[in-house]
């Protein structure tokens, strides 16, 4: 194609990903913004408030991409003193794009640098008891066997740290009942739920590294593997009531109430139902 050789591959990525509909999807903006600023960001920043001063506390994103969950994470905390950021992620050449990223922050910006690291999550290149805070947001469920990479969180979390994951939520409403309609309706459901799609917005379900969704479970589920892998479930955090695509894009009174109504459905008791992923805090006992 005639920009080959003018544009860089990683720019042409990015070109890429703002072309397809998820970065364009205002419904899906809109999950994005409660995953990365209330559910993470906020999250962190309580957290490493109770967590003790007097040294350097260690956050970590595990299967950070690129960073852009991990960059919102620190602009919501970078006022608070004495906090070392690292990313991990598998795919090199997200960690490389996320090291540009912080590099220019750190010239352009004056703001303290992240460190981003390649690695694989159930080999983690950090020592034992070497974070305070490790976040993993969206990844525990592209692994068909997520339990060796909870080990690995407990063996390098200093004790009373915290972990902070999110992972789809399979008990969502509207998805349960979306699929039971796709069913009756033969497929045609889905058909019209995905309609404004295309080869270049709707890529088939891949993963560029790894694995697509192939661990998708319960909490009751999540919960266990995480006391058996040595920490304890300090609460469950509800996410978005929306993922986002183009049904509900189009449909702009029903999301747009659904959107209005998300801060009202945290306080409901049956609020899980309506979570499109949840997130799970955990924390590691004391000696």
């Amino acid at each position: 194609m005639w920009y080959r050789g003018i544009v860089s591959k990683d720019l042409r990525k990015r070109w890429l990903e703002q072309e397809r509909y998820f970065g364009r999807s205002w419904t899906h903006v809109y999950y994005l913004w409660k995953l990365r600023h209330l559910m993470l960001a906020a999250t962190a920043r309580r957290l490493l408030a109770r967590l003790p001063t007097g040294g350097t506390r260690r956050v970590v994103d595990i299967g950070c991409g690129a960073g852009d969950n991990l960059f919102e994470i620190y602009d919501v905390c970078s006022d608070l003193p004495e906090v070392a950021w690292f990313g991990l992620d598998l795919n090199i050449r997200g960690v490389g794009l996320g090291a540009s990223r912080s590099r220019f922050r750190v010239i352009e910006r004056g703001m303290d640098p992240i460190h981003f690291l390649g690695g694989d999550a159930l080999h983690l290149p950090f020592a034992d008891a070497c974070m305070d805070l490790i976040v993993s947001s969206e990844v525990l469920e592209h692994l068909p066997d997520p339990r060796p990479a909870l080990v690995e969180m407990e063996r390098i979390l200093k004790p009373a740290g915290y972990v902070f994951i999110t992972t789809p939520n399979p008990r969502n409403l509207p998805e349960l009942v979306g699929y039971a309609i796709n069913h009756v309706s033969g497929g045609a459901f889905k058909r019209r739920y995905w309609r404004g799609h295309d080869a270049m917005s709707a890529p088939p379900l891949t993963a560029e590294v790894g694995h697509a969704h192939v661990s998708v479970h319960r909490f009751q589920v999540w919960k266990r593997w995480l006391v058996e892998s040595g920490f304890s479930v300090v609460a469950k955090v509800r996410g978005p009531v929306v993922f986002g695509g183009p049904f509900f894009d189009r449909h702009r009174w029903l999301s747009g109430v659904l959107i209005a109504l998300d801060p009202l459905i945290d306080d409901l008791p049956l609020r899980f139902l309506l979570s499109s992923n949840l997130g799970i805090l955990c924390r590691k006992p004391s000696r």
